[in-house]
C-alpha cells in the first residue's frame, strides 16, 4: 500500500471487546461486534461493552474547528528531555496516547515521524475513538508510543501500560509526562512519583526506565490558577517572582550540595517535580 496512505489506514485492528481481528466493515469475525463512527468527521469509534466510555455520547459529540496551538508542543518536543528521549529511539511509527489538541501531532509529523492519533473524543486531529485501557490495535505496531500529560488521567494505569506494551514492537519506546506534584485537574486519578511510575511500567514488562524532573512544583502548581495564566497583565506581573521563588529554593540545594562537592542529584530534583517526564523500552526479545 502507498506510505502516502494515512497510518490509521495500514494498520491492523482487533476487537476491544474480545480480542478477535476486525474485517474492513469494522466487524469482529469471532463476536461479530461492529464498531460505528462520528458522522460528522467519520472517525471510527472502537469502545467495548465493559469500557466507562459513554458511546451515544461519543457519536453525538459536536466537534469545533480549533485553532491549532504549537506552543505546548514546542515545550514538550522542541528541547530537553522529551526531545533528548525521542531522538535517542529509532523509528517513525508513531502512537499518539491521547492526542488532545493536536500539537503533538503537527511537530512530529513535521520531524518526520508517522502517526495514528487517538482520544476519547473525536477532533479535527483525532484518527480514532477509543478507550486507552483497551487499544484497539493488533500487537507489535509500533515503534513509538508518545503519551504526554495523560497518565494521570487513567483509572487504571497498569492496565493501560499492558496495553501499550503489547501494540509496541519488540525494542519499542515509550516516551512521556505525568503528573506527580501537579495539582488536581480535569478529572485525573493518580498523580505518580518516580516509585509509582516504575512500579507501573515494570509490572508491564518494561526495561531500561529513565525517569527526569518535568517542570517545578511551583510552576504546576501556578498554572492552575487561571487568572495568572489567562490574564496577561497579571501574569507579565507574577511570572518573574514564580521563577524566582523556584530558582531561589534550586539555589539553597546547590549551595548546600556544593559545600560537600556534590551536585543536587535527580533524586532531590525529582521530589520537588510537579511531572515527571520517563522513558521505558519493551525488550527485542
Amino acid at each position: 500500500m502507498s506510505s502516502t496512505t494515512p497510518l490509521a489506514k495500514r494498520l491492523a485492528y482487533i476487537c476491544v471487546q474480545c480480542g478477535g481481528a476486525l474485517g474492513a466493515n469494522r466487524e469482529c469475525s469471532a463476536c461479530g461486534k461492529g464498531y460505528p463512527e462520528h458522522s460528522a468527521t467519520g472517525t471510527p469509534v472502537f469502545v467495548s461493552d465493559r469500557s466507562p466510555l459513554d458511546v451515544p455520547e461519543i457519536l453525538g459529540y459536536h466537534v469545533r474547528e480549533a485553532a491549532l496551538d504549537l506552543q505546548v508542543a514546542n515545550s514538550h518536543w522542541a528541547t530537553g528531555a522529551l526531545r533528548q528521549l525521542l531522538d535517542k529511539t529509532d523509528g517513525k511509527t508513531v502512537l499518539s496516547f491521547g492526542s488532545g489538541d493536536g500539537g503533538d501531532r503537527s511537530w512530529l509529523e513535521h520531524a518526520g515521524y508517522d502517526l495514528v492519533c487517538f482520544d476519547i473524543y473525536p477532533g479535527p486531529y483525532t484518527d480514532v475513538v477509543c478507550d486507552g485501557h483497551e487499544l484497539p490495535f493488533a500487537d507489535g505496531q509500533f515503534d513509538i508510543v508518545v503519551s504526554t500529560a495523560v497518565f494521570e488521567h487513567l483509572y487504571n494505569p497498569f492496565q493501560a501500560a499492558r496495553e501499550i506494551f503489547r501494540v509496541l514492537k519488540p525494542g519499542g519506546a515509550l516516551i512521556g509526562s505525568a503528573a506527580f506534584l501537579e495539582a488536581y485537574h480535569a478529572n485525573s486519578y493518580f498523580h505518580m512519583s518516580h516509585l509509582g511510575l516504575t512500579e507501573v511500567f515494570t509490572r508491564a514488562g518494561f526495561e531500561g526506565l529513565e525517569i527526569h524532573p518535568g517542570w517545578s512544583y511551583v510552576e504546576s502548581l501556578n498554572g492552575r490558577f487561571w487568572v495568572w495564566n489567562n490574564v496577561k497583565f497579571i501574569s507579565k506581573l507574577t511570572r518573574p517572582w514564580r521563577r524566582l521563588r523556584y530558582k531561589f529554593g534550586m539555589l539553597l540545594w546547590k549551595l548546600a550540595y556544593g559545600y560537600k562537592g556534590r551536585t543536587v542529584p535527580d533524586r532531590v530534583r525529582l521530589g520537588f517535580s510537579g511531572s515527571l517526564i520517563f522513558r521505558a523500552v519493551k525488550p527485542s526479545a
